[in-house]
């Protein structure tokens, strides 16, 4: 990658050497001395395996901070797409990457610029939608590998046939893979960020309420009266995202169930719509929502549906929030 940089540098006429082997105070991976018009800038380079997501960026200040007292803090990686070299940009790195794609600045040196993309793609499929697809795909990010489609249907709670019609249409867009006659394996990374592309919403029923209780109580009150009543009811949003990951005091309370009545049991107050509420309870059309749910703790939505909802309600930090439970996810 360090070479693609340096041709880069050479095409807009900036002399350069590079030491990658240079052990600096800042551990940067490498150093590129650039010239320019008798004038000299160091450039202290990062290089990534892969380029952040925009939402990651603030997490590497400490390192840009380390960097910029050896050089200009300088990231490079295989591919930066627009919207993540804004955000790198905005949070004062220069970049590249092995494709062309640049935003270089320093003194006495500016390199902006987007080569468009020449390739020709291949039309984008979408994910199964049918009976059962999403409990599959859900169930298929978690596991990763399936080692006998009739075990993993049970698991799933869909049919072995529907299995298999969905595997096959996961093979045929290359997001899972064949290793045997019953064994599949999954590119989970890329199953996830298709699911949440594709993903329509848990759509259904909803009812808003307004709260003065903490919403990790007012949660904790649901899930145990749905008990009561032999009513399915998870916990997602704000309350789920701070269990699984903790990330900032939950402000947001997002319950499934599967029993509109489950409100009557609560001294809440009745809201118009969600700008007024902060507990929203779903009753969902998407059967996945209540069936497939994080697998060490049951009273929590699948962290996919955590993710998305995290999406949903909005806000940097959330968004953040949803970055960090993506990274938890594909880790386990």
């Amino acid at each position: 990658m360090l070479m693609e940089v340096m041709q880069l540098f050479d095409s807009v006429g900036i002399a350069g050497t590079l030491s990658s082997d240079a052990h600096t105070t800042a551990h940067a991976d490498a150093v590129l001395d650039a010239e320019v018009d008798d004038m000299r800038v160091r450039f202290a380079v990062e290089v990534k395996s892969r380029a952040p997501y925009p939402g990651e960026t603030r997490r590497l200040e400490p390192q840009r901070d380390r960097l910029a007292a050896e050089g200009v803090p300088l990231l490079v990686a295989p591919l930066i797409t627009e919207s993540t070299g804004r955000a790198l940009t905005e949070a004062q790195w220069s970049w590249a990457d092995t494709h062309g794609n640049a935003d270089v600045r320093a003194r006495g040196i500016r390199i902006s610029r987007r080569i468009p993309s020449r390739s020709v793609r291949k039309p984008r499929r979408g994910l199964p939608t049918g009976s059962g697809s999403w409990s599959i795909i859900r169930s298929l990010i978690s596991e990763g590998v399936v080692e006998g489609e009739t075990e993993f249907a049970e698991r799933a709670g869909v049919s072995q046939p529907r299995v298999s019609q969905v595997l096959s249409a996961l093979l045929a867009a290359g997001l899972v893979e064949r290793q045997g006659r019953s064994t599949w394996a999954a590119d989970r990374p890329a199953l996830l960020d298709a699911l949440l592309r594709d993903y329509a919403g848990a759509r259904g029923f909803t009812s808003w309420f307004y709260s003065l209780d903490p919403p990790q109580q007012t949660c904790d009150r649901i899930v145990a009266a749905a008990e009561s009543l032999q009513a399915d009811a998870v916990i997602s949003g704000d309350v789920a995202a701070d269990r699984l990951v903790p990330w900032r005091v939950p402000t947001h309370t997002t319950v499934y169930t599967s029993d509109h009545r489950l409100a009557a049991h609560f001294e809440m107050t009745p809201a118009q719509g969600p700008e007024d509420a902060n507990v929203e309870l779903i009753v969902p059309a998407d059967a996945s929502v209540l069936r497939i749910r994080h697998d060490g703790d049951p009273t929590l939505a699948h962290p996919t549906q955590v993710i998305l909802d995290l999406q949903r309600l909005g806000g940097t930090d959330r968004h953040e929030a949803a970055e960090g439970i993506r990274e938890w996810l594909l880790a386990r």
